[in-house]
């Protein structure tokens, strides 16, 4: 073979030819302003979400104001709120020590608010009723308490350990583990 041969034989990106299977310049701007526009409206709605929950406890607040168990049930759904958030934003990597603080705050949140709750519906129930409801609550909060606190060492939960190390071994975040079926 001579050089010529090589040359003509030789594919079209060592030639200086863009490679075919290459989207084309316009479309590949065409993604990205369709992705900009994608990000831009998922901001504006987590935008609104966030005012319309603001004002939501605005309200709250304001018309709980003159009555002091109303407004720590509000003031304690707001702190809920926050520490859920703040859980959210946690990752793998972060330290295993404030996982369990954020775990135990929204345990001990949530059986506050679980109990507050049952009180003021029990107060306008039949006694049989309002036992019912605290039997409701109390099982809810125990429930919560075993699969938070004492289920630590049963077998979903090391996957989901396991899972976190790997992930933050190899540099990966992910958010949510879809359903329990993906841990067997």
């Amino acid at each position: 073979m001579d050089k010529a041969t090589i040359i003509a034989a030789a594919p079209p990106a060592a030639a200086g030819v863009a490679d075919p299977r290459a989207p084309p310049p316009e479309q590949e701007s065409a993604d990205q302003a369709a992705a900009r526009l994608q990000r831009a409206c998922a901001a504006c709605l987590r935008a609104a979400a966030l005012l319309l929950a603001g004002y939501s406890f605005a309200i709250a607040t304001w018309r709980s104001r003159r009555e002091p168990r109303d407004l720590a049930f509000v003031a304690g759904s707001g702190a809920l709120r926050a520490c859920l958030r703040r859980a959210e934003g946690l990752t793998p990597a972060s330290p295993a020590g404030e996982r369990r603080r954020l775990q135990a705050s929204v345990w001990a949140l949530s059986t506050a608010l679980s109990c507050a709750f049952a009180y003021r519906v029990a107060a306008v129930m039949p006694p049989v009723l309002a036992a019912l409801v605290w039997c409701m609550t109390v099982s809810v909060v125990l429930t919560g308490f075993f699969m938070l606190v004492l289920c630590k060492g049963q077998q979903q939960y090391q996957a989901v350990d396991n899972v976190d190390r790997d992930a933050a071994r190899e540099g990966k975040q992910f958010d949510k583990i879809s359903t329990a079926d993906e841990l067997v």
